[in-house]
């Protein structure tokens, strides 16, 4: 054959082999995201208001590039040939670890200790969780905060070479003792994990495996008291291999492989009140006959499979993965139970996403000194707490342990001390509307000493 017939049939292979994405993607069924992935989009040509999209372009780009056809599987064997031959992760979310290990990335700066919160930030956590726990109180419920640990923590022998911590604590051994100072009830899971010889996280997921979660649950009933549920974690279990991680689905969206997990031979006996589409549901609401109590739980996704075994131990039970935490749904639930769980990787969330809640009203005897410390504050009617407005501000300058006091008029309410504002210590509270003044003063501590701002006018929302 002469060399140039190859080099056609060469080219019209190579040309054929591009063509069959973009065909494929008009002819054959669209595939699922992988994992978390959020896909992009169909672009629009036209823009709500009736005009061009002048982004209609770059959108096409997009969503081609995550559309066309044999995507997952190109992805895929891209990434098993990087990972066998280069020893390196094709997703950067995902890292290898050892022995087929895999791993967030973004978990290994809390292990090496190189970007810690603060020790303003980690008061600041620990005191809105006070505040939300005095809150819950007076409704009459029981609360209790928890933390799920980053694989990292727990299982560092498996991780790469990423380097030597550097001295100092984790953050959430420097915010249990805050906690502690705040009477903030706190259930250990990590001491819980890392007393288990066996290992309890998936290998190729970020999470707990079942028997993680059913420990999870025994620790957390036992500090609740919850004296009529029987334990799960000693139950008999048997091998299954059914799992789909997650790590492992983000780095190989067309792989097959299932991780083992375990199947306890004791059944669950609650019921859903309506059938939720997925773990992931925002709200999944459960009903167990023989049960008592009625829980509220903010989780995230390691609550997927911790609500099964919680659902089992109470009467009624609603799990939300509201985020900020809305407090509404403590009257809405009735419940006498109310329990917070948070990734590690996710503490700094506490610093920045406030609480849903009423302001608790503070007295104040004496009219302090004026400081030094400047301020600023805007309202906002954000809808999220029926006749209530959302405060937000922010101070330069404070004591590390200051609590911050607004005055409306004649009333001192307290802000949780967290909030976005940057390089200066936010606060945000809800207060009702009535209460609000065109201005305010902010009361704080400087040095062990209650000081107060200047008086500030409010930025009030547009009408």
């Amino acid at each position: 054959m002469e060399l140039q017939t190859k080099a056609r049939l060469a080219s019209a292979a190579l040309l054929i082999c591009c063509l069959i994405p973009g065909v494929g993607m008009l002819v054959l069924p669209e595939q699922e995201a992988a994992a978390n992935q959020a896909l992009a989009p169909m672009p629009a040509l036209t823009l709500p208001d009736g005009s061009v999209n002048p982004d209609v372009l770059q959108q096409a780009t997009d969503y081609i590039a995550d559309h066309f056809a044999f995507r997952q599987e190109l992805i895929t064997a891209g990434a098993a040939l990087q990972a066998s031959v280069f020893h390196t992760s094709a997703e950067d979310s995902v890292l290898l670890g050892r022995d087929g290990w895999l791993f967030y990335r973004e978990t290994v700066p809390g292990y090496l200790h190189t970007e810690p919160l603060s020790d303003r930030a980690l008061y600041s956590a620990a005191h809105t969780l006070a505040l939300l726990r005095e809150y819950i109180e007076s409704h009459g419920a029981q609360f209790l905060f928890t933390v799920a640990p980053n694989k990292a923590s727990l299982y560092p022998e498996f991780l790469p070479r990423v380097g030597t911590p550097l001295p100092g604590k984790d953050d959430i051994d420097r915010l249990i003792p805050l906690l502690a100072q705040e009477n903030v009830p706190y259930a250990n899971l990590f001491a819980a994990f890392r007393a288990q010889p066996d290992i309890l996280y998936y290998q190729q997921d970020s999470h707990w495996n079942t028997r993680g979660a059913a420990l999870a649950h025994d620790v957390l009933t036992e500090a609740l008291g919850k004296d009529d549920v029987s334990p799960f974690f000693d139950g008999a279990w048997k091998p299954v291999r059914n799992h789909r991680s997650d790590l492992y689905e983000m780095l190989y969206p067309a792989g097959n492989d299932l991780e083992e997990d375990a199947s306890f031979d004791r059944g669950f006996t609650f019921s859903y009140d309506s059938e939720p589409r997925s773990a992931e549901d925002q709200r999944i609401q459960t009903s167990c006959p023989g049960k008592s109590g009625k829980l509220l739980m903010f989780r995230d996704s390691f609550g997927n499979s911790l609500h099964s075994f919680l659902a089992d131990s109470y009467g009624h039970a609603t799990f939300s993965r509201a985020m900020p935490y809305q407090m509404a749904l403590l009257g809405e639930t009735g419940a006498d139970t109310v329990v917070i769980e948070l990734v590690e990787r996710n503490l700094d969330w506490l610093t920045v996403r406030a609480p849903i809640f009423p302001a608790p009203e503070r007295g104040l005897q004496g009219d302090p000194p004026q400081g030094d410390a400047a301020t600023s504050i805007t309202a906002q009617n954000d809808g999220q707490l029926q006749g209530y407005l959302r405060l937000e501000g922010s101070l330069s300058d404070a004591d590390t342990d200051s609590p911050l006091y607004i005055q409306l008029g004649e009333s001192l309410y307290e802000a949780s001390p967290v909030g976005s504002a940057e390089n200066r210590l936010p606060f945000t509270l809800y207060v009702p509307e009535n209460a609000v003044t065109s201005n305010a003063r902010v009361l704080y501590l400087s040095n062990d000493t209650l000081y107060q701002t200047a008086l500030v006018p409010i930025t009030m929302p547009a009408k």
